[in-house]
């Protein structure tokens, strides 16, 4: 069975985070196996298929932007949530400031269904965008319209009083205004071409979505002939619905044209995730390439001694490279679209993912080897077409020869203060520079240890000895010390989160954890009127200016 696994990418050992050899058990083999449709001793014969051999697009020399959650930043104006008016507004003064980037959270698409998922890492959708992020007075109609929106924008304005985002009531005050904006003007401008242009993809999102507000998210029970884009029933469907099916559509357009006009005001870095949720459209348009009975997680290490489950579906990877890896293809090129840099969560999916047999914990799985050769051939194809630069987040257990592999073709790594034993003036050139993610804590959390997970107070250290700040210290001061102690180092990059900026104690995130931490749900503790005179905020920009960070790279 080990020779037979082996053939097909399996790999049933591997190197534990304690450094001891972990086995996994002959009967989740046999389950990874038999999700590989693996009856045979080794996978048929495919073709290789040739790639130009070129790098990335080539990165900026040194500059620095924000790190933001999109959701998190509010102005007076936002309906209880950031929109793509409050990115604009914020791009246009970072830059002035001196920013060139603004890295932000994965904007893929949610179900139109309740309750509203919160987390941009398990998204109905990586190609079309998230409709909690549109900007409802910015639409043509919008003032034709004003009278009858006028109680949903007090209403939706009103939430900004409360940090914690409601998301389901946000998506209902704004499906109630987009719906009727859309009656007074559903056909503007531009909207047909772009339909035209999206061809059978928006058609089938929009589908989707018409059918999960009638049927429910959970596709797999629909009526057997929907259960797949080319159902028999699909087309009758369609037709029935055809009103919210061109709603759907009208509203990806305006999404795209909102933030394009963002994305003309400073240069975004989007941020793709690993994959989307189970319940989703991609699951739904993809089904046909993805491995069943598994799911994608981390093996144990040693802030998850259980491992970790993140309930995604994993790609098939034989059906993948057959497919000539088309839905990484999709999600790269729509992300890069309006963007200046891609970021590629989990950079190891392009070359093993830990794959969890149903019925099996995080610590029963193993990995399986993907098409890396051919995944990252695309990645510099699509890099070079839409002439944004790669950063590959190559963080935790990573191998030395996929920071060689991705060095080679030009991607940027990511170095953190947090996980890093050395000054940042020897990190390496081609690297993002940054105190931690959206999943570590905050220089603010550390420094009070206020963090919840008391594990990482150690991490205090690492603060004191870069920054040499005494106990005592405002929180704030010590991100300013920590960001220019960043400015000053050898890398391409330098981002500084906003959270930082602020003294915010909470992360976006706590990895693990579904209800304990409002993940995904916590706002700025200011508004974006404020956050642009915030002093944290001038000071991290006067740091970046005196290191020479300037601004060459925006678009």
């Amino acid at each position: 069975m080990v020779d037979r696994a082996q053939s097909w990418g399996v790999v049933p050992e591997y190197f534990g985070y304690t450094g001891e050899k972990v086995t996994a058990s002959p009967a989740a083999v046999e389950a990874v196996l038999d999700a590989l449709g693996a009856t045979k001793d080794r996978p048929a014969r495919t073709n290789r298929y040739e790639l130009p051999p070129g790098p990335c697009a080539p990165a900026p020399g040194r500059v620095w932007g924000w790190a933001v959650q999109l959701y998190a930043l509010r102005s007076r104006d936002s309906w209880g949530v950031g929109d793509f008016a409050d990115l604009r507004r914020f791009g246009r003064s970072a830059k002035r400031r001196g920013a060139s980037l603004i890295l932000l959270n994965p904007l893929g698409a949610q179900l139109p269904t309740l309750p509203y998922q919160p987390s941009p890492y398990y998204s109905s959708s990586r190609r079309f965008l998230n409709a909690i992020y549109i900007s409802v007075e910015d639409l043509p109609g919008a003032r034709r319209c004003a009278k009858e929106i006028e109680p949903l924008r007090k209403a939706a304005q009103a939430l900004n009083a409360h940090r914690l985002i409601d998301y389901d009531q946000v998506y209902k005050l704004k499906s109630k205004a987009l719906e009727t904006i859309y009656k007074a003007e559903p056909r503007p401008s531009g909207l047909a071409a772009w339909t035209k242009s999206e061809g059978e993809a928006l058609r089938d999102f929009a589908t989707f979505n018409a059918l999960a507000e009638t049927l429910g998210p959970a596709w797999r029970s629909w009526p057997e002939g929907l259960r797949a884009p080319n159902g028999d029933a699909v087309e009758q469907k369609r037709a029935q619905l055809r009103d919210r099916i061109a709603f759907h559509e009208w509203l990806q357009f305006h999404l795209d044209h909102q933030l394009g006009r963002a994305a003309n005001e400073i240069g975004l870095v989007a941020d793709v995730p690993l994959g989307f949720a189970s319940d989703s459209f991609d699951a739904w348009h993809w089904q046909h390439l993805l491995a069943p009975n598994v799911r994608v997680g981390a093996p144990p290490d040693e802030f998850f001694p259980d491992g970790q489950d993140w309930g995604v579906p994993p790609f098939d990877p034989w059906k993948l490279r057959a497919a000539k890896c088309e839905p990484f293809v999709e999600a790269i090129r729509a992300a890069a679209r309006h963007a200046t840099g891609v970021r590629l969560d989990h950079v190891m999916s392009l070359f093993r993912l830990f794959w969890i047999p149903n019925g099996m914990t995080a610590s029963q799985g193993l990995y399986v080897r993907y098409p890396a050769d051919e995944m990252l051939g695309h990645l510099a194809d699509e890099s070079r077409r839409a002439n944004a630069f790669v950063v590959g987040e190559d963080l935790g257990l990573v191998e030395p020869s996929v920071r060689r592999r991705l060095r080679k073709r030009g991607a940027l790594s990511y170095r953190l203060l947090w996980f890093e034993g050395e000054s940042p003036r020897r990190w390496p050139h081609d690297a993002v520079g940054a105190v931690g993610t959206h999943d570590l804590p905050t220089v603010a959390g550390i420094w009070n240890l206020t963090e919840p997970d008391h594990r990482l107070h150690r991490l205090r250290k690492q603060l004191l000895e870069v920054t040499k700040m005494p106990d005592g210290t405002p929180a704030i001061d010590v991100a300013v010390a920590a960001y220019r102690v960043l400015a000053r180092g050898r890398t391409r990059i330098v981002l500084a989160q906003l959270e930082d900026a602020l003294g915010v104690e909470e992360r976006p995130n706590v990895p693990g954890t579904t209800t304990e931490f409002p993940n995904w749900r916590l706002a700025l503790p200011a508004l974006l009127e404020d956050i642009e005179r915030s002093p944290g905020a001038r000071r991290i920009a006067a740091a970046m200016r005196r290191a020479g960070r300037t601004l060459t790279h925006a678009r």
